[in-house]
């Protein structure tokens, strides 16, 4: 069974409203408290809430995939702009997933521009160039 007993209150605030649209976090594997992968499957794609070592991290995949990503990849591909390599907090990246799940967040987006921000974010943040 998981265990969102030290989430943060955002993760807690995904888990409930996601259970109130009848997209409940469900178990897919659990080590520990801090080691644990919880989905929800939504209309507009799969949640993915990961505990790893205990950081928490909410990332989606588009419907019928099975790749996971961040906030700042969807953003950048549903804007058009440049990824972010700043890490956002939990809370914003949560208030994000919650607009665009409840689809208040329009654009267009290919799951190649989404890897292709994932892979330019990643080389980023360890100060390479792509």
């Amino acid at each position: 069974m998981s265990d969102l007993s030290t989430a943060p209150p955002a993760v807690l605030d995904l888990a409930h409203w996601l259970s109130e649209r009848g997209a409940p976090l469900e178990l897919r594997s659990f080590d520990s408290v801090s080691n644990q992968l919880l989905l929800a499957h939504a209309p507009r794609g799969t949640v993915q809430v990961l505990v790893d070592r205990g950081q928490w991290f909410v990332e989606l995949a588009p419907p019928g995939a099975e790749e996971f990503f961040d906030m700042a990849a969807w953003t950048s591909c549903l804007k058009g702009e440049e990824v972010s390599l700043e890490l956002e907090p939990i809370s914003v990246q949560v208030g994000w997933l919650k607009q665009y799940l409840a689809g208040e967040s329009d654009g267009e987006f290919t799951v190649e521009c989404l890897r292709e921000a994932r892979r330019r974010r990643a080389y980023g943040r360890m100060g390479l160039r792509w």
